[in-house]
């Protein structure tokens, strides 16, 4: 290799001919070697989708040397990702399964390209946003849309699969499916549940579905429609899969058991107006080996969020949400009055924490459970279900209460103080 390249791309136009050029110049400036690239969308474009085509036939045919075949086998450590990215995926019950080359704009895209990869194609490379489109037997009703940043390089005239992208802004979901897992899977299932583990901890399957049955009992209760009350849950040792949710906010990893994250029928970052498709449930691997008591809270506590997640928009407020699960994973009456003083402790109980602050005081979950509950005492639980779903018609705490509960909102917050100050005395 040079010790100084210059790479030079320029686009010629020559009739209906269109190339790139890509010049690499040593510190002399004479040229050492060139490459050229068709770019015209209908065959650069066309090649990429052929090669996401053969990707997904060789996971439905099961077929390792089908799916290698489109990837650079010149970096073997990524080829040995490519290998257990396979062997994962071909666990999982899919029902359907493509992947879908998204157009996004090439500014975009290139903020995700990793500088090795763009030294190594020395400027032949590209990032494609790709629509992982599947739907899991047994479990979703209409296909799921997960983002997948692949990196394509232009070796031996053609387009292979040279990497992933990177980056903090990556859209949702993005290395955080339980094939990107980066050790081998198992996989346990029932009737609504598909449980995915890591393969070394198959033996903890069972009792894991036996809790998110118990869990999906305990939502059923409360929200016996609206629902179809199946689950795709990941539970694998990876850490890293967990910590994808949490780019831009590690520092919150430690204080979350597990995530309920809303997938749409396309990537929610990639379309104007993506249609809710379904919620998966993604534990940390760090809460994995807690009581069994405090799994099942927590359990319950998300499986409430994918119940929700229909009616769940971006107006429904933190504290409702948060709130409305905690009351569900509480409903069966198992906590302690004197536990509950001593964590509201000197909590601040004068307005309905804003969404913006509500994630910094984790003592803000109590206090949305406690006016979740003073509202389904006073109210009735119908009442407490319909003030949720409100937030889908209405964005005001002031209008949705009015509508629903019949008292303003100042009015509102005096009952949740008032509430509070008896759980305190």
């Amino acid at each position: 290799m040079l010790t100084a390249l210059l790479a030079v791309s320029m686009l010629l136009a020559v009739g209906a001919v269109g190339a790139a050029a890509w010049v690499l110049r040593g510190r002399d400036g004479a040229p050492t070697a060139s490459t050229w690239v068709d770019v015209r969308p209908e065959v650069g474009g066309k090649a990429i989708d052929d090669v996401l085509a053969r990707h997904a036939a060789a996971v439905r045919s099961k077929s390792l040397d089908a799916w290698l075949a489109d990837v650079d086998h010149s970096d073997p450590a990524f080829v040995k990702r490519q290998r257990q990215e396979f062997e994962n995926l071909t666990k999982l019950p899919f029902a359907e399964l493509s992947f879908e080359r998204t157009v996004q704009s090439a500014p975009k895209m290139a903020a995700y390209l990793p500088s090795q990869l763009f030294d190594r194609y020395h400027a032949a490379v590209r990032v494609i946003a790709v629509t992982v489109r599947h739907r899991i037997e047994g479990v979703d009703s209409v296909p799921v849309a997960t983002p997948w940043l692949a990196v394509f390089g232009y070796a031996g005239g053609r387009w292979v699969i040279a990497g992933d992208g990177a980056g903090k802004a990556m859209p949702t979901g993005a290395e955080g499916q339980p094939w990107d897992a980066g050790g081998p899977i198992s996989v346990v299932r029932d009737d609504r549940v598909v449980a995915v583990l890591s393969a070394d901890a198959a033996d903890d399957g069972k009792a894991l579905l036996k809790l998110a049955e118990t869990g999906l009992r305990q939502v059923a209760e409360v929200r016996p429609s609206g629902w179809d009350g199946k689950v795709l849950l990941t539970a694998v040792t990876d850490k890293q899969i967990f910590d994808t949710y949490f780019a831009e906010s590690q520092d919150r990893v430690a204080q979350v058991a597990a995530i309920a994250v809303p997938y749409y029928g396309s990537v929610a970052e990639w379309s104007a107006r993506p249609a809710y498709a379904t919620t998966r449930v993604v534990f940390n691997p760090a809460e994995l080996t807690a009581p069994k008591a405090e799994l099942q809270h927590d359990l319950t506590h998300e499986l409430t969020h994918a119940a929700m997640g229909p009616v769940t928009g971006p107006y429904t407020p933190r504290w409702v949400v948060e709130g409305f699960a905690e009351y569900v994973a509480y409903k069966d009456g198992k906590y302690d009055a004197g536990g509950i003083r001593a964590v509201l402790g000197d909590l601040s109980i004068d307005t309905f924490p804003a969404d913006k602050q509500f994630y910094e005081e984790p003592r803000n979950y109590i206090g949305g459970w406690l006016a979740c509950r003073m509202i389904a005492e006073k109210y009735g639980q119908a009442k407490l279900i319909a003030f949720y779903e409100g937030f889908m018609r209405m964005s005001e705490i002031e209008s949705v209460s009015r509508e629903v509960l019949g008292v303003g909102r100042d009015q509102l917050e005096q009952q949740w103080r008032d509430y509070v100050a008896k759980q305190r005395a």
